[in-house]
């Protein structure tokens, strides 16, 4: 729904600010007053491309701003691109001159396709516009569809439709993996026999390289420890031959000086002594486990490079490595198994496409015959809009079977005498053309999910009888949409909602469109001038009234 418009400098509007409704909304005026400015306001918002001539006279820019209340459609678009989400959609245009064209989604500018991608599923401009989206031929089989009430029948082929794709790349995968089999099975099992040949153990290459470093070290440590050895204990002049020495003086001073206080010194000493018993025995153990054995280093490098080779040639860590050997056992049993999996998988295929071939078969049934009722009712519908010869068909060709069944369609319609069915898309613009989407849209109401349709030419050429008719068709189709008209047209007036009056005036020279949302006897009189013309006289005012209370009483 369209909540709010406001204009800036824009064609003749200096600055416009207009909050819409639900319903149906008539625009008026006089020929010339500017009325169609409003609508191609809201074109610009859809994406319809603006000129410099758009900027209002002695200005340096336009700028065009709607906020709208989302639809799911465009909720989906907007998560799409990764554009903000809000309750509401603000969409602004803005045209600098001598600069280029900006658009705006949310504060977030976006391109001209973008913009037209988004709005399309939001507004349907019917009249002198491209985003028509009934004229967009691959939204007649979604739109026939709703209208046939298909949608459970079309989710559930769906659901068999993917299943079926999946279960098709699966075998082709199989199939492929067929060819190559015997050469996988074959490298894998060699894979397999090298690994579990080396023997591997986890963290054994840490363990390793820790053992490496020792053996590399071991002849300098030992001779260390023989040098250390000597010095500490079993030299003449070791260390501990040296405290030794000290405790047999300082005894000889006791004897010689008995108040001599030894028995401290002499505690100290043997402590000292005892602790380079202790320091001398680990070091004996120590030296008796060093091992710098060449061998042992030999084995230890020849391990290490094996191990390095492997890491390499599979591009794994040691624990990868260990792990692989299980994915590869596993990968030979799947291999092993893939001609029964393709035969499971062709036999679940012939499954799917008879069943996807039976439910598209009774989708098409289905919609054959929505498609007569349809054709039967849009008639009709036109008919009242007085083209009582016009001619509609839903054309049907069959298609290699997609997500959508296995047909394609396009509406076709003649709207004269000897005129051939043409497809919609073909038949040209205005007032006609208008008339015949609103008795499309009429027919196709809830099945349209497009919340807002604006018409600007659907009176033309027309008055009396068949004016009402129009009116009364907007005013139905706006139970379920928001609608907005711009009309000449008192009988299609008289149907609205909310009703907007645009006036064009001049002042010191300056042209300036306004508009006016009227309250009901402004409205009275705005129907009283379309009725009679300028002069309003007693007689139209009360000839607006009577047909208002009409309408009034019909609801």
């Amino acid at each position: 729904m369209l909540k709010f418009l406001r204009v800036k400098n824009f064609a003749l509007m200096e600055e416009l600010a207009l909050n819409f409704e639900s319903g149906l909304t008539v625009i008026t005026g006089e020929t010339g007053a500017g009325k169609s400015m409003i609508v191609e306001a809201i074109a610009a918002l859809c994406g319809e491309k603006l000129d410099e001539v758009s900027i209002r006279t002695g200005k340096d820019y336009a700028e065009i701003t709607g906020i709208f209340e989302p639809n799911p459609e465009v909720l989906e678009l907007l998560k799409k691109y990764n554009i903000e989400m809000n309750e509401e959609i603000i969409i602004r245009r803005r045209i600098e001159k001598g600069k280029r064209q900006f658009a705006y989604v949310n504060d977030q500018i976006v391109s001209l396709a973008r913009l037209k991608e988004i709005m399309i599923v939001l507004i349907d401009l019917v009249g002198q516009y491209e985003n028509q989206s009934l004229f967009n031929v691959s939204n007649h089989l979604r739109l026939l569809d709703r209208f046939a009430k298909v949608e459970d029948k079309l989710i559930e082929y769906q659901k068999l439709f993917n299943e079926h794709k999946k279960c098709l790349l699966e075998l082709k995968e199989l199939e492929a993996l067929q060819n190559e089999k015997n050469q996988k099975l074959e490298n894998l099992k060699f894979e397999i026999e090298e690994i579990e040949k080396a023997n591997l153990k986890p963290n054994e290459e840490e363990i390793l390289i820790e053992e490496k470093n020792l053996l590399q070290t071991g002849e300098k440590r030992a001779s260390l420890i023989d040098e250390i050895i000597p010095r500490l204990y079993e030299a003449e002049s070791s260390a501990y031959e040296t405290l030794a020495s000290l405790i047999r003086s300082i005894e000889e001073l006791s004897n010689l000086d008995p108040r001599v206080e030894i028995k401290g010194l002499k505690s100290i000493i043997e402590n000292t002594i005892s602790n380079i018993e202790e320091v001398y025995r680990q070091l004996i153990d120590y030296r008796e486990h060093i091992d710098f054995s060449r061998e042992r280093f030999e084995e230890v490098m020849e391990r290490l490079d094996l191990i390095g080779r492997l890491k390499k040639k599979y591009r794994k860590g040691l624990n990868e490595l260990i792990e692989y050997l299980g994915i590869a056992r596993e990968e030979i049993e799947r291999l092993e198994r893939t001609d029964i999996e393709a035969e499971k998988l062709q036999q679940r295929l012939n499954t799917l496409a008879r069943d996807l071939k039976n439910i598209a078969g009774e989708l098409s049934k289905k919609r054959k015959g929505a498609a007569k009722i349809m054709e039967r009712e849009i008639v009709k519908i036109l008919s009242r809009l007085g083209m009582e010869r016009a001619k509609f068909q839903i054309h049907f060709s069959e298609k290699t079977p997609d997500e959508t069944g296995m047909d394609d369609v396009e509406f076709y319609i003649s709207t004269n005498p000897g005129e051939e069915l043409k497809p919609l898309n073909k038949v040209g613009s205005g007032g006609e053309i208008s008339r015949m989407v609103l008795g499309l849209k009429t027919i196709l109401s809830e099945a349209d999910r497009i919340p807002i349709i604006i018409f600007d030419e659907v009176d033309t050429g027309i008055g009396g009888r068949i004016a009402e008719a129009v009116g009364e068709l907007l005013f139905n189709l706006s139970k379920n949409h928001q609608v907005i008209c711009i009309t000449h047209l008192p009988q299609i007036s008289i149907f609205a909602d909310n009703h907007i009056l645009v006036k064009k005036e001049i002042k010191k020279e300056i042209t300036q469109v306004n508009v006016q949302k009227l309250d009901e006897e402004m409205r009275k009189m705005e129907i009283a001038r379309m009725l009679g013309g300028k002069e309003i006289t007693k007689k139209t005012i009360e000839h607006a009234e009577e047909i208002l209370q009409k309408r009034r009483r019909s609801g």
